[in-house]
């Protein structure tokens, strides 16, 4: 969770993130990955661009939080 995600906290969770999970967990190769950005703030771009690559988006609004999927 962070408070403010940026472009580069995507591109970390896709290049990075992602694929050491991949490497330490060869054993889950088989089943379906669902990752997710979760922030107190998220610009209108990084939302976009998080669920065009098919990244679920967790956003605090008030007491409540939203959940965007990707379609």
């Amino acid at each position: 969770v962070k408070y403010n995600a940026h472009q580069n906290d995507l591109d970390k969770l896709l290049n990075v993130q992602y694929e050491k999970f991949k490497k330490l967990y060869p054993e889950y190769k088989d089943y379906k990955h669902n990752l997710a950005l979760a922030s107190f703030h998220m610009y209108e771009n990084v939302k976009e661009e998080a669920l065009k690559n098919n990244v679920i988006v967790l956003q605090r609004k008030g007491n409540l939080v939203e959940t965007f999927l990707p379609i």
